[in-house]
């Protein structure tokens, strides 16, 4: 099952109370993909199920029994048609500028027909992978476009081949509407997947912070340790002070032990941070010998 249609799964499964609101649905559904031909209405819809959900809401508010085929082009989607003064007289006024889109006779019949539009039209992305909401709209793309911004929503329009589409691609556009839209399972949903991802991150980057230090460590440590063989092999140790020479020694010895390990082991014993003082003077002694010896 599609992240998609587990979010259409929760529309048509949910109670709808006020019969409003479940008049609000199918308008939404209707401006979605609702078209008159011939005198007789023609729903676009992705599947059965839809489809026969829908049929029952036409049956409620308009009378009449919807039937489900397929076009004669092929393709997955499937059709309903009926016929409905109401309905026509609906798609009708949406090339009217100014129409009304949804009559709000409760609080919740907004998120009905967002729901409805959702249904009918909408794709959403799975956001462990993407964020991505789209509407494919034909040419009510700019009506829903102002109908969203009405709401404080900034979506996007693209015109393509295949079809017009309003598309929102920023996680908290797709919340808030979500929000508006009554779908607050999605909404939390996304909001737990975001700070999931947020908290991988996080740890990522924390691990690939010690993964550096520890490679700079072991780089300088190879290096420290080289230097040492070095002056070890020209005979070189013993012109460092006594001290030195012993730190030098016993890094030699001991060249697979971190500097705190190491340290501990000094007689008598001294800080990390002071053995690493130590191995620093080794190096700068170092190169003036290596350079007089060269």
């Amino acid at each position: 099952m599609s992240f998609s249609h587990q979010q259409k799964k929760e529309i048509i499964d949910q109670h709808y109370k006020s019969s409003c609101c479940r008049r609000s649905l199918l308008y939404g559904i209707l401006f979605a993909k609702g078209c008159v031909a011939d005198g007789t209405v023609i729903i676009t819809l992705e599947n059965n199920e839809y489809a026969e959900y829908v049929t029952r809401l036409v049956k409620e508010f308009f009378g009449c029994d919807a039937r489900i085929f397929r076009s004669e082009k092929g393709g997955r989607c499937v059709m309903l048609s009926f016929s409905s003064s109401g309905a026509e007289g609906y798609i009708g006024s949406l090339s009217n500028s100014g129409s009304e889109l949804v009559i709000q006779k409760c609080s919740n019949c907004l998120s009905s027909f967002l729901r409805g539009v959702f249904l009918a039209s909408g794709r959403v992305a799975d956001p462990k992978k993407q964020y991505s909401l789209e509407f494919t709209l034909r040419d009510r793309c700019e009506v829903f476009s102002d109908f969203l911004r009405e709401l404080s929503l900034t979506p996007r329009i693209s015109h393509r081949s295949t079809g017009n589409m309003v598309y929102f691609r920023n996680s908290e556009e797709i919340e808030n509407f979500y929000g508006y839209a009554g779908l607050n399972k999605a909404v939390f949903n996304l909001i737990e997947i975001k700070i999931n991802t947020l908290a991988r991150r996080e740890t990522q980057r924390f691990m690939n912070c010690v993964s550096n230090n520890h490679n700079k460590m072991l780089d300088v440590a190879e290096r420290q340790i080289g230097i040492i063989r070095k002056l070890d092999s020209l005979n070189l140790l013993s012109s460092l002070p006594d001290e030195l020479e012993n730190t030098a020694r016993m890094r030699m010895e001991y060249a697979d032990l971190p500097l705190s390990a190491l340290a501990q082991k000094m007689t008598p014993a001294i800080s990390k941070s002071g053995l690493s003082h130590r191995l620093k003077h080794i190096e700068e002694i170092a190169k003036k010998l290596l350079d007089n010896e060269g």
